[in-house]
């Protein structure tokens, strides 16, 4: 026994690999939504006519890439680990990244780059449990996943909003918009995204490792090894991928209608820095927040399952706020609300996975894999069925539909067994 407690280590070297982890993973999500808040100025030089909806395409790239390569690059990550896997996805958000410098007058090759670019994000994401298994003592998962997710919102912050702060051509539809001018505003933001990106990249392989010399925490009997099978078999696992479903169906369905949605409540939406990014920031700010906050303490208490009940009952209550309040003030501190619940129970729920008997540090990466499948699957079909469901202007039995699925889940969730404990020595 008392062998085994001396192979046992925490290396402080642990918080050097989660950042370089979480610059390359940040990376990648500000690539995938370089184009969402300048759509408008950006379709005509991707030679489509101004209003083709084809250019929501570029958009689902990352949930269609996620619902075709989530399963297998989980169980490849949890094979050959973070250096290949995460190293390689890194390599492939780079080098699409970069050819959309140099093809941004053809809209099919940006669709080919935006997909090439998505599989190097599954590449990395899928990595996230395995890199806080290897590195992290078990109190400090959910915390290391936090971080993770941290970075995740960052990158979505810089996707959404540094376009919008780079763009100096005049915006579509004012005087003074040609294709000229607003081809080379995007090319000089490619070009400031793909220098990141390479820097980013370099410092990930001169950084990280795989794994430490020695485990951080007891490792488990070689006798224990689990079988994919025996992780599909268990019910628990299938309502945190439910959960991640109906959560992702939210945060990338909401979204992704909210242009549409806020006025049809009666609240403006202009150009540049009005209501629609500030609520799409207080979304996204608040849940920064709470993906570090609610993971700290959910490791500090030992506990998951409140966390996960909470989270996705007021996450209900939020969203029908959200999509029903005429009051933008309102309308932007529910976002906030909603984003510190929503989101902070994502790092939790992949932590829960991974304790489940029948996952374990072994099918970290599969268990994340499948988790992230039907999220993304929820993000895909969550736009379809929001625009199936809405009458007319009114979105009402959209939101009625992203509620009732999140009461759902909650109830769900509520029948999981607690795997927070902490273990006894």
């Amino acid at each position: 026994m008392s062998n085994v407690s001396e192979e046992v280590r925490v290396y402080g070297y642990r918080w050097a690999v989660l950042l370089v982890f979480g610059l390359i993973f940040m990376v990648g999500q500000a690539m995938w939504l370089t184009f969402s808040l300048i759509r408008a100025e950006v379709t005509p030089v991707l030679g489509l006519a101004a209003d083709d909806q084809t250019i929501v395409l570029l958009t689902a790239s990352q949930p269609l890439a996620f619902i075709v390569l989530s399963l297998p690059i989980g169980i490849l990550a949890d094979r050959k680990g973070l250096i290949v896997v995460a190293g390689m996805g890194a390599i492939l958000q780079t080098l699409f990244g970069a050819l959309r410098i140099f093809l941004i007058t053809d809209f099919w090759m940006i669709l080919v780059c935006q997909l090439g670019l998505s599989a190097g994000s599954v590449m990395v994401q899928d990595c996230i449990t395995y890199l806080s298994v290897k590195w992290f003592p078990r109190n400090e998962r959910a915390l290391a996943t936090g971080f993770s997710t941290l970075f995740m919102i960052l990158g979505m912050l810089l996707g959404t909003t540094l376009s919008l702060l780079l763009w100096t051509a005049p915006m579509y539809g004012t005087p003074g918009y040609t294709v000229g001018l607003a081809q080379a505003n995007v090319v000089n933001i490619l070009y400031i995204y793909a220098i990141l990106a390479i820097i980013l990249t370099v410092l990930f392989f001169a950084v990280a490792r795989d794994k430490p010399k020695h485990p951080p925490d007891i490792p488990e009997e070689i006798s224990e090894k689990r079988p994919a099978k025996t992780m599909l078999k268990d019910r628990n696992v299938w309502i945190i991928s439910f959960g991640f479903f109906v959560g992702f169906s939210i945060f990338i369905g909401l979204t992704g209608i909210l242009e549409t949605l806020l006025p049809s409540l009666g609240i403006p939406v202009t150009a540049g820095f009005g209501n629609l990014v500030f609520v799409e920031v207080s979304l996204l700010i608040f849940g920064l927040v709470g993906a570090l906050g609610l993971s700290a303490l959910s490791d500090f208490v030992h506990k998951r399952k409140p966390f996960l009940i909470v989270a996705t009952f007021v996450g209900a209550i939020m969203t029908y706020v959200v999509g029903t309040s005429t009051a933008v003030g309102i309308t932007i501190l529910a976002a906030g609300v909603l984003g510190f619940f929503l989101v902070s129970v994502m790092p939790i729920a992949l932590s829960t996975l991974e304790e489940f008997k029948s996952v374990g540090p072994q099918l970290s990466g599969a268990s994340a894999g499948l988790a992230f499948w039907f999220g993304n699957l929820g993000a895909f079909l969550g736009l379809l069925i929001l625009e199936s469901l809405r009458v007319g202007g009114s979105y009402f039995y959209s939101i009625l539909y992203l509620v009732v699925t999140l009461l759902i889940a909650s109830a769900l969730v509520a029948t999981i067994p607690e795997t927070g404990k902490r273990e006894k020595s």
